[in-house]
């Protein structure tokens, strides 16, 4: 994932989300689009017209261009339309993006949602290029799934890291004993602070009272006759 990529898929993305990783189809989707397109939509036609003096009689010359022209044009669309079908994966969610030119459909899917996580092989040819089909099973035996995606084992690892962060009960645990801890922390402080008060108290009670005793002796031994028989 490059910042060329973050940076064009973002629009689809919550703010307050982050992309984790991008999920494209494998490239030989559109390569094997590509190559017949251009052979049965161009290099066929286009031999055909050069070469056949009836079809050249038919069909005038700018049409033939004007044809060629469109057919350019569906091809940037098809690229087009792959590199946007993308899985894009944040630390929230599994968005599924299935772009069009006039209509943008997407699936969502949050982490605690998602039961397991396979890839299907079809073919020998799956595992020399790299391609699996990714499958999402979802609650309530719903799932979605990206054909020959590219990759997979990277949108796997993925999955399961931030599903496990959502559903591992050992984070619960540590955010429940750093609670207590803060609560017992507090409450150990206000007891010393309570108990520093108090101890301040009686220090000074005892400061009067011993005063108060010492005025009275004073008090009696200025009287007269008064003999002191400590």
């Amino acid at each position: 994932m490059n910042k060329f990529q973050t940076t064009f898929f973002e629009k689809y993305v919550p703010e307050w989300q982050e992309i984790q990783a991008i999920i494209h189809e494998h490239w030989i989707r559109i390569i094997d689009n590509l190559i017949l397109n251009l052979w049965l939509l161009v290099f066929i036609p286009t031999f055909l017209f050069y070469y056949s003096y009836a079809i050249q009689q038919a069909v005038p010359f700018y049409i033939f261009e004007i044809y060629l022209l469109l057919i350019y044009i569906k091809i940037i669309y098809d690229i087009f339309d792959w590199y946007n079908d993308v899985w894009l994966i944040t630390d929230k969610w599994v968005i599924d993006l299935q772009w069009r030119l006039f209509n943008t459909n997407m699936k969502t899917v949050d982490f605690e949602h998602i039961e397991w996580v396979e890839i299907e092989q079809n073919w020998i040819w799956d595992t020399i290029l790299n391609k699996w089909n990714i499958i999402v099973h979802k609650i309530w035996e719903e799932e979605f799934k990206m054909i020959n995606a590219s990759k997979p084992y990277i949108a796997i690892d993925e999955i399961e890291e931030k599903r496990e962060e959502f559903l591992n009960p050992e984070d619960e645990v540590d955010k429940f004993d750093l609670v207590m801890d803060t609560l017992a922390w507090v409450i150990k402080q206000y007891m010393w602070k309570n108990k520093n008060i108090n101890n301040k108290q009686e220090i000074q009670n005892n400061q009067d009272y011993e005063e108060n005793i010492e005025n009275k002796l004073n008090t009696i031994k200025e009287k007269e006759w008064t003999i002191d028989l400590r």
